[in-house]
């Protein structure tokens, strides 16, 4: 089983907001919003070559899995923004959905974590601009 699998049937089993793993070393979460990674991408843990299954992936995310040196990610939907960022950074990618963009939980504006990133020209200016929108 590939680590991205072992993420996959942990996330759909334990009903998680995300799973990282790399072989045996699994880090979950059940809270919202980005600020887990955030904490994740500012420790002192090296996570190159994890693999991640997500519920939602948007630009914010990405900068932040661009970060965090992840090798791929699956998310149940996953914005055309966050492909972008994705591919430029050569991580694998999979979604069930495709959307236009991330909204907020109304679903009538753009959410405020992927608003903290519109003008981030690079993940480590992203993850400045989601501490100061977020934190």
């Amino acid at each position: 089983m590939t680590d991205l699998e072992k993420a996959k049937e942990i996330f759909y089993q334990e009903n998680c907001t995300f799973v990282l793993v790399k072989g045996d070393d699994i880090i979950k979460s059940t809270e919202h919003a980005l600020t887990p990674l955030i904490k994740l991408a500012e420790g002192e843990k090296d996570f190159t070559d994890y693999s991640i299954c997500d519920r939602i992936a948007g630009r914010a995310a990405s900068f932040l899995y661009v970060l965090l040196g992840l090798k791929e990610v699956y998310a149940v939907k996953m914005a055309k923004l966050a492909v972008q960022i994705l591919d430029r950074a050569e991580i694998k990618f999979e979604a069930d959905e495709y959307i236009e963009t991330i909204l907020d939980a109304d679903m009538k504006d753009i959410d405020k974590s992927e608003q903290a990133v519109v003008k981030s020209g690079s993940a480590v200016k992203a993850l400045e601009d989601l501490k100061a929108a977020l934190l």
